[in-house]
């Protein structure tokens, strides 16, 4: 985020006269801040910052932000939350985004901790971007519940707090048909390592316009269905692209290693994804509706010494 220039060091921060670019575009509606106490960000805003702008918790600046004004959220480098039970994060507050600042370590950070915990997104219009979460639990269901459209989940890490705790799926979307359209899943780091995951972004039900782009997954997907990027059959896509993930899978038995979209209707792309997965004979990589999303350029290898190959195979003109 960019300050005015005009600010004096050390003067009360005019909020009015903040420029800058939230998650989503330039800031339009207020602007909250999350900074836990003892850390540095906290000191430094609390002399500049109103104190109903600042807040020790994410679920604090929530409830202080209106729906549908164009709200942002800045969560500051090195808070930290422990967050338990289910819909201990509920994004509910439509069109607010949510931006974490720092780089790698001093990235916000969230242990979704206790046997329930999730994120559960019910608002539309909401986006989080660069923040760190990681499991504290064994075997979560999911770490996040999307049921709301246009949500956007951009540059964060979604990971384990030991290799022990692990949500079974990262981004579990869709509960009726198109409540998730519009949804955005890019640039993500997902790591797993634990052989009970089943996926790694799930879309359960009919959707329009979803985007899951440039994401780094990696895990060990050893429990049905497999594919880390999966959408069951007889669900409809309609305007998918799934483009530009490098896909890592330690799973070793015959299964969908990588992308499978199953519905022969559906319309839209999958193109230029990297897939790796340890089944020598059996292993399916890309799986796509006989006669609905059309693939280009994806690649697929099973062992590290070899570069991948084109998968599916190339097809042949009429």
């Amino acid at each position: 985020m960019i300050f005015n220039r005009n600010i004096a060091p050390g003067a009360a921060i005019d909020l009015s006269k903040i420029q800058g670019m939230g998650a989503d575009g330039p800031f339009i509606g207020e602007v909250h801040y999350v900074a836990k106490s003892g850390i540095q960000a906290r000191t430094w805003l609390g002399g500049r910052v109103p104190g109903d702008h600042l807040h020790k918790t994410l679920d604090a600046a929530l409830a202080s932000c209106v729906a549908s004004r164009g709200d942002t959220i800045i969560v500051a480098p090195y808070h930290t939350e422990t967050i338990t039970g289910a819909g201990g994060i509920t994004l509910d507050k439509a069109g607010v985004s949510i931006r974490g600042l720092g780089r790698y370590d001093a990235r916000p950070t969230f242990l979704m901790d206790g046997a329930l915990c999730s994120m559960l997104v019910t608002s539309a219009d909401m986006g989080l971007d660069n923040c760190v979460f990681n499991s504290g639990h064994a075997d979560l269901a999911y770490f996040a519940l999307v049921t709301a459209k246009g949500f956007h989940f951009t540059n964060n890490r979604v990971g384990e707090n030991v290799a022990t705790e692990n949500f079974k799926i990262s981004i579990s979307a869709g509960a009726a048909d198109n409540d998730h359209d519009g949804l955005l899943v890019a640039g993500n780091d997902f790591v797993s390592v634990d052989a009970a995951n089943t996926g790694c972004v799930v879309l359960n039900k009919d959707n329009q316009d979803v985007k899951i782009l440039d994401n780094n997954i990696l895990g060990n997907f050893g429990a049905s269905p497999y594919a880390p990027i999966l959408m069951p059959d007889d669900e409809i896509p309609v305007n998918i692209e799934i483009a530009y993930n490098k896909i890592h899978n330690q799973h070793n038995a015959n299964a969908v290693v990588g992308i499978s979209v199953l519905e022969a209707v559906g319309t839209g792309t999958i193109h230029h994804n990297l897939a790796y997965g340890l089944d020598v004979a059996g292993a399916t990589p890309f799986l796509c509706g006989a006669t609905g999303i059309a693939c280009f350029e994806n690649y697929y290898i099973f062992e590290g010494t070899t570069s991948a190959y084109l998968m599916p195979t190339v097809g042949t003109p009429a």
